[in-house]
């Protein structure tokens, strides 16, 4: 008879895990922030962090889309460049074509979504790699936007309310209601349905999952549609807080977008993924954004420290994935 006992492992779900690494990260700046001349605290107040919200929403968006993707064994690089052009499709609409904001905004959407179905189109049908796929798409994308515009922006707050309230809830409220909505449907959708779950099998092994009975290139496909379409979102977003529709909009979005999935979670080999843990790791690039600009210097450190942030969670990654294929008994 074995007299060991045996101890239960404290594991943290990825998703929680960069939520406490969000609260360690709000409570270090509040520290290191912290007023000593008896002014009001600059970084740890409710306008603050009311701040850090409203403008980390464009990355969550983008990120919940990028979870799903990676989570499905691939990768996408045309997030930013899509909501630019969702941003100048919506802006080119309101103000030259005279159209609601409401079509122009659907019209922003699906422009946005077919971004990711011809994204999918080379993946499936094509067997391009993501990576070069999606690069293309990024390009198109990109390119399509600079196009339409022709050098200019389009002020979309010129052609807007000065109480802009679309369905009668007032604009500031749009991003925190966005994020919290597209959370919760896209998290039940990946912890609670079959679609989910062949996602993941699709990102762990496809070859096993098409002979268990899954449609692979249809969990890609859709996949990459969502990406598309989250992406559009947050460019329609980005348009109308900032009342401007421009090709350059979003610029060095993928790297934060990825980087905020993987932070959250996310596995780059596929398999795993956590829709909460992608915005909190999009809110954790967000606090980290906020915080360095109230240092002196600190605007200048900005992509260096997210580069040596995104090294470190990449390097954890690969030695946690190998750890877990030794304990497999694969080599």
């Amino acid at each position: 008879m074995n007299s060991r006992l045996s101890l239960p492992r404290f594991r943290l779900v990825p998703g929680w895990s960069a939520a406490v690494l969000l609260l360690g990260e709000v409570v270090l700046f509040s520290w290191l922030l912290a007023p000593t001349d008896g002014r009001p605290h600059s970084f740890a107040n409710l306008e603050n962090f009311a701040l850090v919200l409203k403008y980390s929403a464009v990355f969550s968006l983008g990120a919940i889309g990028a979870a799903l993707i990676i989570g499905s064994g691939g990768i996408d690089l045309a997030p930013g460049a899509v909501m630019a052009l969702a941003s100048v499709v919506a802006g080119h609409l309101l103000t030259d074509a005279a159209w609601g904001w409401t079509t122009a905004a659907l019209a922003s959407l699906a422009i946005g979504t077919a971004c990711g179905g011809l994204a999918a189109l080379l993946i499936t049908v094509l067997e391009l790699p993501p990576f070069v796929a999606t690069l293309g798409t990024m390009g198109l994308a990109r390119g399509s936007a600079f196009l339409i515009t022709e050098g200019r922006f389009y002020d979309l707050s010129a052609h807007l309310p000065r109480d802009f309230a679309p369905l009668g809830i007032p604009l500031p409220w749009w991003p925190g209601l966005l994020v919290l909505s597209s959370t919760l449907v896209f998290h039940l959708l990946l912890t609670q349905t079959a679609l989910g779950r062949h996602i993941l099998a699709v990102g762990s092994n496809p070859l096993a999952a098409r002979y268990a009975g899954v449609h692979v290139g249809r969990v890609q496909a859709f996949v990459y549609l969502c990406g598309g379409f989250l992406a559009a979102l947050g460019g329609v977003l980005l348009a109308f807080v900032q009342g401007q529709g421009k090709a350059d909009l979003a610029l060095g979005y993928e790297l934060d977008i990825i980087a905020a999935a993987v932070i959250g979670g996310a596995s780059l080999s596929g398999g795993r993924a956590s829709v909460v843990g992608a915005v909190f790791g999009a809110l954790i690039f967000g606090v980290l954004r906020n915080a360095l600009t109230q240092f002196p210097g600190g605007t200048f450190a900005d992509r260096l420290v997210l580069g040596i942030a995104v090294l470190v969670v990449v390097v954890l990654d690969r030695v946690a994935t190998r750890k877990t294929l030794l304990d497999r008994g694969h080599p």
